[in-house]
Formats: C-alpha cells, structure tokens, sequence
C-alpha cells in the first residue's frame, strides 16, 4: 500500500516539492501515512466486523435448527406418550369389566352357598328346639356341630324323659342366631340398604365374637364404606379382617379392596406397597391376578 502511495503521490511531491520548503513535503507526507494506517485499520476492523457477523448468522441457523429438530423430537415424544395413555386407559376399562365381572360372579357363588348354610342351619336349629335340645350360642357354636343338652333339660346320662314346659305357659321368642341375622344383614346388603345391613353385622359381631361369618360380616362392613367412598374408614374395616382373622377366607379380599381403596384416595405408593404385599403373600390366588393388573395400570 505503501509503495503504492508512492507512485501515486511522487509527482505530487516533486510538484510541490519545487515550490515548497522540504518540511511542509516532509509533513504531508506524514500525515498520509497517517492516514493509510488509519484505513488499513479500518479495513480490518470492518474485515473483523464482517467475520464476527458471518459467525453470528453461522450460530444463528445452527441454533434454529437445533430448535426446529428438539421441537420435532418432543412432539414425536407428546404422540407417544398420548397414545400409552390411550393404551393405558383401553387396558384399565378393559381390567374395571374384567373386575366388577369377577366381583359379581363371586356375590352369586357367595351368596348362594351362605344362603344353603343359613337355611340348613335353621333346620338345624328348629330340629334341636323340637327335641328340647338348646345349641351352645356365644360359645364358639357352628352350625352342624354336636349339640349338648342344656341345664334347663332333663336329657341326662340317665335317659330320663326331657322336661316339658307347663300347660298355660307362653315360651319367649328365642333370640335371633348367629345365620339368621348373618342372612338378613347379608340380604340388606345385596338390596342396598346399607344401614340396616351395617347394624346387622355389627349386632351379629357384638352379640357372637366368634361366629362362624364373623371375619365375612366385618369385611362387608368394609364394603358398604367402600361403596359409599368412604375410603379411610373402608381401610380400616378392612385391616381388621387382616389383623383379626388372619386365617380367614377374606384377607386376600381385604388386602386388594386396601390397595384400591388407597388408589382412590390418590395416594399410590402404599396401593402399590399392599398390592404387592398380596402378590407376594398369596401369588396363585386369583385376587393376586386382579392385584397385577392394577400394579400396572398405576
């Protein structure tokens, strides 16, 4: 550039050189330089300018398009996950059916065997009263076991003739056993009429401990809460059945109606710690299969 100036500028000078002092020459040809330095720095501050501005465009499209593939990335993400949810929600309709199918074909079966139970169990009961025979209520009784004469009769070991009551004499109305008020609390319930069917399993659980049907009449207490959504106090009913008659047929029953209970309430870790608590402790059973479905629908 330099060398350019000055073929450029050499006539000039030597014009101006002729009829000026060799100083002013000297200064002016300094300030050109000044001035090519100055415009070299330009150039390259404007060549900088340029660059840093190419680089800026450069990052500018690379970061459109990182956006432009995270957003396509995250709506393939949001399709998958509506259609597991859609799977999800197929498969738990699918399960509830399948449930409440098993449910009421356990009520037929159930309530068909209790009802054979209780009606020869008041056969029972009116056969023993004919013979003047009193069963052992409030003392473990079960129907079909072997009655004993009581106090209040004469069929001793002596086979001497039972007492028979006095002529004139009203006999009371004998206080309701343990199957039927098992059978009317049970018909409440079936009905729907959930009050009356509460009191009655609740009279029956007071009046004898230690019936037959008492660990079946505190699980449907449970029941009638969870019908009524009355989650906490159905799960608490139902520990009773646990705590109370492990050996029990409704423990299975009552651990799975817990861990629905509990899924209900929205609270899903312990529905998951009681399902698998069922699934561990009963794994063949078929309450164990309901119990899986549910793990895998929460």
């Amino acid at each position: 550039m330099k060398f350019i100036h000055s073929i450029l500028f050499f006539p000039l000078l030597i014009g101006i050189s002729g009829c000026a002092p060799r100083s002013d020459v000297r200064m002016l040809e300094d300030r050109v330089i000044v001035l090519e330095r100055r415009n070299l720095e330009l150039r390259q501050q404007t060549a900088a300018a340029e660059e840093e501005k190419s680089q800026l465009r450069s990052q500018l499209q690379n970061y459109g398009a990182t956006l432009e593939e995270k957003e396509q990335v995250l709506r393939s993400q949001s399709a998958g996950l509506t259609a597991t949810l859609d799977r999800i929600r197929n498969e738990l309709q699918a399960v509830r059916g399948k449930l409440e199918e098993t449910n009421y074909q356990t009520d037929q079966r159930l309530r068909a065997i209790e009802g054979t139970v209780a009606v020869n169990a008041t056969r029972l009961e009116t056969i023993e009263r004919q013979l003047g025979i009193e069963s052992p209520r409030g003392q473990g009784y079960r129907p079909g076991a072997a009655s004993r004469p009581s106090a209040g009769t004469s069929n001793d070991r002596s086979g001497s003739a039972p007492v028979r009551p006095q002529p004139g004499a009203r006999p009371s109305a004998p206080p309701a056993s343990e199957n039927e008020l098992y059978l009317e609390a049970k018909q409440a319930f079936d009905r729907g009429d959930f009050d009356a069917a509460l009191e009655g399993f609740r009279t029956l659980l007071r009046e004898y401990p230690d019936a037959q049907y008492a660990d079946n009449s505190q699980f449907w207490i449970g029941e009638i809460f969870y019908r009524q959504q009355q989650y906490e106090n159905a799960i608490l009913e139902y520990q009773t059945v646990i705590e109370k008659y492990p050996r029990g047929n409704k423990v299975r029953a009552s651990l799975l109606k817990q861990g629905f209970a509990f899924s209900n309430l929205g609270d899903r870790a312990n529905a998951r710690l009681i399902l698998q608590d069922l699934i561990d402790k009963y794994p063949d059973s078929s309450e164990s299969k309901i119990a899986r479905q549910k793990l895998n629908a929460l």
